[in-house]
């Protein structure tokens, strides 16, 4: 199955979107490729999101030491788990300013 570059252009869009409304940095690198990262941190907390298919052929974000995220249409799901990975923690532990 091959993805047209369109469709992952959009995902790449949609994503980078969706986590600078969440507060986050991001930035499309490339057709592939979002960079994110935590706001106004001293020691940046930064990550290279990828779309790519899995063994099924399937898009999904993928973490830079490749493990899956979530389904690459499941926006809303991977900004909240890139949040909780790139954002500092508060307080208590959770990370700050978590999207709901």
């Amino acid at each position: 199955m091959t993805t047209p570059i369109q469709d992952v252009d959009d995902l790449v869009a949609q994503l980078t979107d969706g986590c600078q409304a969440a507060g986050l940095e991001a930035v499309a690198l490339a057709p592939t490729r979002v960079r994110v990262s935590s706001p106004g941190t001293g020691a940046r907390l930064t990550e290279i999101i990828r779309c790519m298919p899995d063994h099924q052929e399937s898009l999904y974000w993928w973490w830079s030491w490749d493990e899956p995220i979530c389904p690459a249409a499941q926006i809303v799901d991977a900004v909240k788990v890139i949040a909780h990975v790139v954002m500092p923690p508060g307080p208590e532990g959770e990370p700050s300013d978590l999207p709901e």
